[in-house]
């Protein structure tokens, strides 16, 4: 039953257009679980000299500690260990390519389309099983080799490509299922041939790629997410395609390939990449993912004398400014929407920020300045990607750096207002009054209408709690993405928007009557949502955010316009290095070194400090994927009867330090 509404909901999502599209694809994979044979395309021999070899001159002087560390992340790769979303499982002699690491089960070896993934209860979420099938252990074993010269690390490629190809005969497996999981397998395997450099391969070899690169060109060109699919997926795929098509021209329909990635690259740019620089998705994380792929095509294009449409490179500036102006000092940002931890390529070793190493990149690319976070390093991913003397280049910038965002910027598509104020300490401010999603679906959004991120000194402070599972996650996917799990107001506690299914809402809500200004006292932003017309008494939320320059304070008041009773819920949400205690109404935080108090309004009749609460679940944060830590959960609430307006004060200047407390009351 729960399969037959699922499909009832996912059909009631899609435009009429769509309906014909998705019948034929039905009727291509029929046709293909019948009549399909990898072996088909086996059909021409690799030239190496299509792939263009990446130079590493001058990499041990810019990282002297990253010899040592691939060295020991390549000896867990040549053992076969890997740590998959923090689960580390030694597979032994041979990898199993369909098991899930953490339920310890495995997917059946049958056409992919007959395989239900989206049931994350039976064996997983499908999502651990794909993770380490993506290689981005590829071109580390491609790099280690480069640095050391050790054949163990090139033979391992081509033998793990070989275990690949034999457990995942085409068109079997879980491994064809979704578009972008080809299209980032592709990328992988092509940096770790570029990585390579002039290495020469033998005949044998060279037939492997082929084997390879062939059917996941055919899959990618036969099956295309379009229409309601079409978002981060279809530039992963359109970006697999370009790259096949370029880098193999000798292989059946190769230009083919190059001509569908290149249009649709070219078109979702202007799609995917609001003119403000933000996703149209309405997730910060995947902005980051998003932004890869187009920037690797940039640099496609430049390296092989593409031709490319100038909508490329202005959304990439873009993007760069927008999130250069979401990052405090530390390069911390509000994870707004989902994060799963995806990556188009991992060209590096232990650490690292993406959107760090995306501004380094654009910095040098396009000469900005402004674009390198204050407290950033040079990364090795940037190194990769652009090559030696980068480095250099990379510190004669930051020293030109200026600070390209102004103290008040409103995104107008994104919804987002930001209020930045760098003297003496940093403060930095994020108020959401974005869309819940891409419609129709809104996947990726969670529904958090009016919440706040805030960072001090680069310490963040109020935090969006992150996602911690998709398919798998059942009531705790469904509360990292409901109105609780942010720092905004809840209302006779259901969500703004009602949750379908993992990634599916309906009664979408609107945002409304934004105001951003700001003058010499204070900045000011203010908004109001629907998602409460719905109710029996509908229900208006309207919220107004102050900061107060001079006395270093934010004024956060909140009105509840309705007609009968209601029950309402202001949440805030702290980092898991805060700790706080009551004091006379008031809230005390310690965090780190930083130390703010908030004035709690009168009117709320319950004050609640909750941690790690499983029934109902409260008190949770994931920093990453398949990853939760208990954290402090303020809870105010309040039965009213008729409109009510809320005020609370945050002070972020003198306030004394306290002893650490974790309960509420205790002194």
């Amino acid at each position: 039953m729960g399969k037959l509404i699922w499909h009832l909901n996912r059909m009631k999502s899609m435009p009429l257009i769509e309906y014909p599209y998705r019948f034929g694809q039905a009727f291509k994979i029929k046709k293909d679980k019948f009549f399909m044979n990898g072996e088909k395309f086996v059909d021409h021999s690799l030239h190496k000299k299509n792939i263009k070899a990446i130079d590493l001159c001058g990499f041990d002087e810019c990282f002297p500690q990253a010899r040592l560390k691939s060295l020991e992340a390549t000896e867990d790769i040549l053992e076969h260990r890997f740590n998959v979303f923090g689960f580390t499982k030694n597979f032994g002699s041979r990898i199993n390519w369909h098991l899930d690491p953490k339920t310890n089960q495995s997917w059946p070896l049958k056409f992919w389309g007959d395989i239900d993934y989206r049931d994350g209860q039976i064996i997983g979420g499908i999502k651990f099983a794909w993770e380490l099938n993506r290689l981005h252990h590829i071109p580390q074993l491609a790099l280690t080799y480069s640095l050391y010269k050790d054949s163990r690390h090139k033979n391992e490629i081509f033998d793990q490509l070989k275990s690949w190809l034999e457990s995942n005969p085409y068109p079997n497996g879980i491994n064809w299922i979704m578009g972008i999981e080809l299209g980032i397998r592709i990328l992988n395997v092509v940096y770790a041939l570029k990585l390579l450099g002039d290495e020469p391969l033998n005949e044998e070899q060279c037939e492997l790629i082929t084997r390879f690169i062939a059917p996941h060109g055919r899959h990618l060109y036969r099956y295309p997410s379009k229409y309601s699919s079409c978002a981060n997926h279809a530039v992963a795929e359109a970006l697999g395609l370009f790259v096949a098509g370029l880098c193999f021209p000798q292989l059946k329909n190769a230009a083919k390939w190059k001509k569908y990635g290149k249009k649709t690259l070219e078109q979702q740019v202007l799609r995917q990449i609001y003119p403000d620089g933000s996703s149209f998705e309405h997730s910060v994380p995947y902005l980051q993912f998003v932004l890869d792929n187009f920037l690797i095509y940039f640099l496609f294009c430049r390296e092989y004398g593409e031709q490319y449409h100038k909508s490329i490179e202005d959304r990439l500036r873009a993007s760069l400014s927008f999130i250069s102006c979401l990052l405090d000092k530390n390069g911390n940002y509000p994870a707004i929407g989902d994060d799963d931890d995806g990556f188009l390529l991992k060209l590096w070793f232990g650490k690292h920020n993406n959107f760090v190493s995306l501004l380094n990149t654009g910095a040098l690319l396009f000469e900005n300045p402004d674009w390198i976070s204050e407290n950033s390093e040079f990364d090795q991913k940037t190194f990769i990607l652009l090559g030696k003397e980068t480095k250099v280049k990379w510190k004669a910038l930051k020293k030109k750096k200026n600070d390209i965002c102004p103290s008040s910027i409103y995104f107008k598509n994104a919804g987002l207002a930001v209020m930045h104020d760098k003297n003496d300490s940093e403060i930095m401010f994020v108020g959401n009054g974005g869309q819940l999603g891409l419609k129709p679906l809104c996947g990726h959004g969670h529904a958090d209408a009016l919440s706040f991120w805030l960072s001090i000194d680069g310490q963040p402070i109020f935090i969006d709690p992150g996602t911690y599972l998709y398919h798998s996650g059942g009531e705790w996917r469904n509360y990292f993405r409901s109105t609780s799990a942010h720092n905004t107001l809840k209302v006779d506690r259901v969500d703004q928007a009602t949750i379908v299914a993992d990634f599916m809402y309906k009664d979408f809500y609107n945002i409304r009557n934004v105001v951003f200004d700001e003058n010499a006292e204070r900045i000011l932003w203010s908004a109001r949502h629907d998602g409460y017309q719905r109710l029996k008494d509908p229900v208006f939320h309207k919220r107004d955010v102050m900061f107060y320059k001079r006395k270093k304070e934010l004024e956060i008041i909140d009105y509840i316009d309705c007609k009968k009773n209601h029950f309402v819920e202001c949440h805030f949400h702290l980092h898991p290095d805060c700790f706080v205690k009551t004091n006379n109404g008031g809230i005390d935080i310690n965090c780190s070194s930083t130390r703010i108090s908030i004035d709690v309004d009168k009117k709320w009749q319950s004050i609640d400090i909750v941690k790690g609460e499983k029934k109902p679940i409260r008190g949770w944060y994931s920093s990453q994927f398949n990853y939760i830590q208990e954290i402090e959960t303020l809870v105010l609430s309040a039965e009213i009867s008729g409109s009510q307006t809320f005020t609370s004060k945050i002070h972020m200047k003198d306030i004394p330090n306290f002893v650490k407390m974790n309960k509420l009351g205790d002194s």
